[in-house]
């Protein structure tokens, strides 16, 4: 069992050191119950909204493509399915049963037609799906022909771009074939206002006689949107009614009743109640998703803006704090019985079912004082009742953090289910004032997704995720004059001739043909990220969603259009630290102690390693320092490569480039999910001395296994990276035994590491807490183990749905053994 000690949370919330914490604790039985038939749902296909979709797209052929999506959310609110889950509090579903997944072909639908007999045979992600679904979804399929966002995009894209794409360098997954998401919303503003409040802006908009066309059209849109959101609300009022009218248990029928009463009036005004305000959090988290099949839709500082209504119920007495977490818990349930299929080469990317909806706690206030608040804690104590994947739970600490923060954030880590993850505001807040945030608004922000940093209500679409590139594929290529192995393709060369043969005379020399291929790759993202945002504007217009976001309202676009206050991207760079690996061996061994030729290390990466004598040469390799272990040598060579794309990012823009919004520049980012794992498999053996195939690394984390010196070394590696100019985040991931944070004393030391990761200078920090042998038994043995969650990358997932070669990369992991 999970508790606190009385003197470390009692001033913050009376009677909680009362209440029962642990996973099954007798104390929430409604908790065990709600959670256990979520579990018990199996993830499906589901063809309502496709349908939907399809039917209203018929009928509105010819007009402006705002106003065709929310004439088909409008259409999709009305009449998609809708229940109310036994013993919930929260209500709204996005498809038609717990867990299923809805289909969005505006987006991209001949995935969808050429994988529906492949859907529940995955090795990971597996969906259920019916023979009347796939035959509803084939019916479709001619409608959708040559309207699609993927088809536009692909049509677009330059033969180079594609050559690099069949290089394995670039991957635009997501950008390229469903929705944006990655936004956070002003939740503080729709609170205050509700739905009716921004309708209202909006229609005064309308009433403008300056207007554009394109603005006109955005204020029909939105409009429309808000009001059909007001008019799902009242669906579920209408089926709690019902629903009260026929239950005979006296507790459920007032339960119905309540719930009746919030969805009537939810979104006429102000949020009455703690509960209202969940309720109203939760449909702008859902609606949007039904909207576009984007994810990283986020909760921003959700112990902010839900403070207030909290304190307003506990000091009038309608609430307790046993109820209050209740409903938190419960919300947190809920967001897990969302979902989002993907097509499976993308899935690799992001396996588990992810959905990124970050939820942040805890930090600095703009004003300079700290907020941590009683929701804090009681958010830490709902995810530790839930244990699932959803809400993406971090804290934000700093020197003015109360020590209960840091306590009840460790003592919840300890519990291995891969939350919360830490974000240091000394470092953060610095990093967002380097792309120009003023500094009040810089600490306000937070984590959009996985580790990437919004400022909450003020951002366009999404911070990171952008066109992913491969950094180790582009060393595998520098290495080979230009050449791809594999594919044979080659689209530049370092010495101007064809073919792979390549020398170098100097380290130099190689740093600087990496600097150009880099910088050509990059400029390739680039203008991946420009064709697919061209037509994300058309097909991704999202009224309902932008009307939540600041400036959007006031200027009559949509994000996409350039609707958000600020607007910075950054794309996925994949393999920093190998990269940094790598180029320390060409540097030792081929140039400082010459012990071997380059042609002789080629040779060796041509052979993956095999034979006798390129095995001498892979244990010289392995001998030269590896980044993770505070070795000056190669920590020093990994900030390089940092700096070597960090020095190229003023000269890029986005779309939205001069339409508005503050900024539209680029930032870094290695927030990369899973990709680490299948970008491996593209890349040949490295000079560092790891296989072909083998991963990446994740983040800016070290490869796997080259840590050997401890956790704090890794530490101090890390703060030697560039880490105040890394603004689309930077992901730290660290795997402990069980055995080394057990008792009070090894408590308080991983706390001083906690400390020490912020006084170093690092971003972030996230932990698997896990016996590799309890993985492997998962591996072997999946029904025993289906409630282990672990920390992939900057989300979490339950182990066993993870594709095999996934587990194998966390299992692979350096387990630490001590602090």
């Amino acid at each position: 069992m999970v508790t606190a000690k009385p003197d470390q949370l009692s001033s913050a919330i009376p009677g909680i050191e009362n209440m029962l914490y642990e996973y099954g604790g007798e104390g929430f039985p409604r908790v065990r119950r709600v959670r256990a038939d979520l579990m018990a749902a199996v993830p499906a296909i589901c063809p309502e909204r496709a349908l939907l979709i399809t039917e209203s797209y018929r009928e509105t052929e010819g007009q402006p493509m705002v106003l065709r999506r929310a004439k088909a959310l409008e259409r999709i609110l009305a009449n998609m399915s809708i229940f109310i889950e036994k013993d919930q509090l929260i209500v709204g579903n996005q498809a038609g049963q717990v867990r299923a997944a809805p289909i969005f072909p505006e987006y991209s639908i001949d995935w969808v037609i050429e994988e529906l007999d492949r859907f529940d045979q995955r090795s990971g992600d597996v969906f259920a799906i019916s023979e009347d679904t796939k035959e509803k979804l084939r019916g479709i399929q001619a409608f959708w022909q040559g309207k699609t966002h993927q088809e536009a995009v692909y049509a677009d894209i330059s033969e180079t771009n594609m050559a690099a794409q069949r290089q394995n360098v670039i991957h635009r997954g997501g950008i390229s074939m469903s929705g944006d998401g990655h936004i956070i919303p002003n939740h503080e503003k729709v609170l205050a206002l509700g739905y009716r409040g921004l309708q209202k802006q909006v229609q005064e908009n309308l009433q403008r006689d300056d207007l554009t066309e394109e603005q006109r059209d955005f204020y029909q849109a939105a409009e429309i949107s808000l009001g059909a959101a007001i008019h799902f609300a009242r669906r579920y009022a209408e089926l709690a009614e019902e629903m009260a009218r026929q239950e005979s248990d006296p507790q459920r029928k007032a339960e119905l009743e309540q719930i009746a009463a919030v969805n009537r009036r939810i979104f006429e005004g102000k949020a009455q109640s703690f509960h209202e305000a969940l309720q109203v959090v939760y449909y702008c988290h859902l609606i949007m998703m039904i909207e576009s099949n984007g994810h990283s839709f986020s909760f921003g500082r959700f112990d902010q803006y839900v403070y207030p209504y909290y304190q307003a119920d506990i000091e009038a007495g309608r609430l307790t704090n046993p109820q209050a977490l209740e409903l938190i818990t419960l919300f947190f349930i809920k967001l897990n019985s969302l979902n989002k299929v993907r097509p499976w080469d993308h899935t690799e990317f992001g396996v588990g079912y992810p959905l990124y909806s970050n939820l942040m706690v805890g930090g600095m206030k703009a004003d300079g004082t700290d907020g941590t608040n009683p929701v804090t804690y009681l958010s830490l104590r709902a995810m530790d009742l839930t244990r699932l994947p959803e809400p993406n739970l971090s804290v934000r600490y700093w020197a003015g953090s109360p020590r209960a923060l840091l306590n009840e954030s460790a003592r919840l880590i300890r519990e291995g289910f891969g939350m919360p993850s830490l974000f240091a505001d000394e470092t953060v807040i610095p990093a967002m004032m380097s792309i120009g945030l003023p500094e009040e608004v810089a600490r306000d922000y937070a984590s959009m997704g996985c580790v990437e940093v919004a400022i909450p209500g003020r951002w366009g679409h999404r911070a990171t995720g952008m066109t992913y590139i491969n950094f180790g594929k582009i060393l595998e290529i520098v290495l080979n004059n230009g050449t791809d192995p594999a594919s044979g393709i080659q689209l530049m060369s370092v010495n101007g001739q064809s073919g792979r043969e390549v020398h170098f005379n100097s380290y130099d020399e190689v740093w600087e043909a990496w600097k150009k291929f880099l910088k050509f790759y990059t400029d390739l993202a680039v203008e991946s990220d420009a064709i697919c945002d061209r037509h994300l504007k058309v097909f991704d217009a999202d009224p309902f969603g932008s009307s939540l976001v600041d400036k959007s309202i006031e200027r009559g676009k949509t994000l996409k259009n350039g609707g958000g206050e600020f607007d910075f991207v950054s794309q996925s760079t994949i393999g920093t630290s190998i990269i940094g690996d790598a180029l320390a061996v060409v540097r030792k061994l081929v140039f400082d102690d010459q012990s071997v030729t380059f042609e002789q290390l080629r040779a060796a990466l041509d052979a993956n390693w095999e034979g006798a004598e390129n095995q001498k040469i892979r244990k010289l390799a392995l001998a030269v320092p590896k980044f993770g272990n505070d070795e000056d040598y190669v920590d020093e060579i990994v900030a390089d490569v940092y700096d070597s794309y960090l020095d190229l990012l003023p000269g890029y823009h986005n779309a939205r480039y001069g339409q508005g919004p503050i900024g539209c520049g680029y930032t870094m980012s290695t927030s990369n999910i899973s990709s680490y794992v299948p970008y491996g498999m593209d890349v040949g053996a490295t000079p560092d001395g790891r296989y072909a195939g083998q991963p990446v690394n994740e983040g800016a984390s070290p490869c796997l296994g080259a840590d050997k010196q401890g956790p704090t070394a890794v530490l101090k590696s890390v703060s030697k990276l560039p880490n105040q100019r890394m603004a689309g985040g930077q992901l730290l991931n660290m795997k402990f035994s069980p055995n080394v944070l057990k008792g009070d004393d090894n408590l308080e030391k991983f706390i001083a590491l906690l400390e020490a990761n912020r006084l170093l200078g690092n971003f972030h920090i996230q932990f698997n807490i896990v016996d590799s042998a309890e993985l492997r038994d998962a591996r072997l043995h999946p029904e025993k183990h289906p409630n282990l969650m672990v920390r992939v990358a900057g989300y979490c997932a339950l182990f066993t749905s993870l594709i095999p070669e996934v587990q194998d990369a966390i299992i692979a992991r350096t387990e630490q053994q001590g602090l």
